[in-house]
């Protein structure tokens, strides 16, 4: 493009009156604010059924200088060829990063957006509600397809949660929606992304977004999911840096709130001083002694490297500490041969 979409917005609407330029402006939200057919006609001393009329009358201006506009011609066609080839529909914000980088325009937003394809009508758009994003669709029958497709999947992964996320073969499962080899993972996922249901989590899994996994809302979500996919314990404070790393929900974390969280739920065991790992790897809530006692009791007499081994698979206690609790001889008393036994009132 030789200018700018913005700079050939302008031009089209300069060849307007004043004040029919004014209503486009204003019901399009081309200077940062969409205005209503109430507040302009209070403005203009007007009704709101003839800023309507004016309104209409500049819409069909502006699109017979737009059918004219060979660039502008060639940004619909680009643009419904690309969404056509993405199953036909796209989520409005993602298209706007997309025309962004297709026409090498940083400065189109969404209302330029709107504007041209509104008016020349060569794509429909689809406002959000409460279930979907809003959307652009090459025609009401691509949209229909995106809608029930979203539906249907909702309904089928609904108890699928553990096959689903992480999965690397998602083809399975689009098969299994649309029992037919039409449509390939990338226009699915395209497809699925305008419904609200979904989402993809910053580690790269894909599920519906009431899912902790995919989409963690508390503090105690987010760090468990945190730790969860480092497969190891971690200090609060590393727990924090990452939590605010991933972005999640955008709202900052803070290494106290996060520590108190820790310390409420019985899912995260302290293992260190700050550290924690999740229960279901394995480790045990407890003191030393209780864990040298679990130990014990699990594998027998052992000699003091092998409760130490089994111990810090455990905790991150210091040898030293371990000793100390094996010299209490209420718990733990000592063979011939040197091995640790627990003793019986333990």
């Amino acid at each position: 493009m030789e200018k700018k979409l913005a700079e050939k917005i302008q031009r089209i609407l300069n060849d307007l009156n004043p004040r029919q330029k004014e209503i486009l402006e204003g019901r399009f939200g081309l200077n940062g604010k969409k205005l209503t057919l109430s507040s302009l006609g209070k403005k203009f001393d007007l009704t709101r059924e003839r800023i309507r009329q004016i309104e209409n009358e500049a819409i069909v201006s502006v699109r017979k200088k737009m059918q004219k506009d060979q660039e502008i011609e060639e940004i619909s066609r680009l643009s419904v060829e690309f969404i056509k080839n993405l199953g036909g529909v796209r989520r409005e914000d993602v298209f706007v990063n997309d025309l962004q980088g297709i026409l090498n325009d940083k400065n189109i937003n969404s209302q330029q957006i709107r504007f041209v394809f509104e008016i020349l009508g060569s794509l429909l758009y689809y406002p959000e509600d409460k279930d979907f994003y809003s959307f652009w669709a090459i025609d009401k029958k691509a949209a229909k397809k995106a809608v029930t497709l979203s539906k249907k999947f909702r309904t089928f992964t609904q108890n699928k949660k553990d096959e689903l996320i992480n999965k690397k073969n998602l083809d399975i499962f689009v098969k299994k929606i649309t029992k037919s080899d039409k449509i390939n993972d990338f226009v699915f996922l395209n497809c699925v992304s305008i419904s609200k249901k979904f989402q993809g989590s910053p580690y790269g899994d894909f599920g519906l977004a009431e899912w902790e996994e995919i989409f963690p809302k508390t503090t105690r979500e987010k760090a468990y999911l945190v730790i969860k996919k480092a497969q190891k314990p971690l200090h609060f404070k590393e727990i924090t840096d990452l939590i605010n790393k991933a972005g999640f929900d955008g709202k900052k974390a803070y290494h106290q709130t996060v520590h108190n969280e820790l310390i409420k739920d019985k899912r995260f065991v302290l293992v260190g001083r700050g550290t924690y790992a999740l229960s279901e790897f394995g480790y045990a809530p407890g003191t030393a002694k209780e864990i040298i006692a679990d130990v014990l009791k699990k594998n027998g007499p052992l000699t003091f490297q092998e409760i130490v081994d089994l111990v810090k698979q455990q905790r991150f206690i210091k040898d030293n500490t371990i000793l100390i609790n094996l010299s209490n001889k209420k718990y733990f008393r000592k063979l011939k041969d040197g091995r640790y036994y627990l003793v019986e009132e333990a």
